[in-house]
């Protein structure tokens, strides 16, 4: 099966104190989102995408509009304008999407097909992938939520439902996953990963799993 990808873009990003709209925060000289949306492109598991954006990401919205559907969100929140979407394509569809943060500019087409195949594999309406919260402050990652030492990652795949879906969680012990750009300190670890000197070498040390 592939799927349709929901790309999150409609956060202010407050925490990072931006004067750019935070998925079009520059790494590597190109802006965040569009590693997320490179990864999505090469994925053999997604057909389609839509980027979720919302009046806080009027500039996110113009930079991708032409390559890739839009849908604009309230922008009350991140369950909020999930809910929306949601609410939208419940209208037409009836199938498994993935729900995926602008903030991941690590995560890998490879990574990607591998979180489609688990969740076809092990059955349910709901899959969140979460990364052991040992991993996080291992590396000086910051994170605000936590489930019995998990951190959801910001990648999920549900029904295309507004509705409350049994889900189950993947543990993933990779970094692809943990470094969700979310304050200036995720920035400092991107750094530390090698994101001076160029994504792939990042790319390669950011799926190192824990041991």
């Amino acid at each position: 099966m592939i799927m349709l990808a929901l790309v999150m873009a409609g956060g202010e990003g407050k925490r990072l104190g931006l004067e750019c709209e935070k998925p079009l925060l520059e790494i590597s000289g190109r802006p965040m989102i569009d590693y997320v949306l490179d990864s999505l492109d090469s994925s053999r598991g997604v057909h389609e995408i839509i980027v979720v954006t919302s009046p806080n990401t009027p500039l996110t919205e113009e930079h991708v509009q032409g390559r890739y559907a839009v849908f604009r969100a309230s922008g009350r929140g991140y369950v909020e304008d999930l809910q929306e979407i949601l609410s939208h394509l419940e209208e037409s569809r009836d199938e498994p999407v993935l729900v995926i943060n602008a903030d991941l500019p690590l995560i890998s087409p490879s990574t990607i097909d591998w979180i489609i195949d688990e969740y076809l594999s092990g059955g349910g309406e709901a899959l969140c992938v979460a990364v052991p919260e040992k991993l996080c402050r291992m590396h000086g990652l910051e994170f605000s939520d936590s489930m019995d030492g998990l951190v959801p990652c910001g990648v999920n795949i549900l029904m295309s439902k507004n509705r409350v879906q049994d889900q189950r969680i993947l543990e993933v012990s990779m970094l692809e996953l943990a470094v969700n750009i979310n304050s200036c300190s995720d920035l400092h670890v991107l750094e530390k990963l090698g994101e001076n000197d160029g994504r792939e070498e990042t790319h390669k040390r950011g799926r190192e799993v824990l041991e």
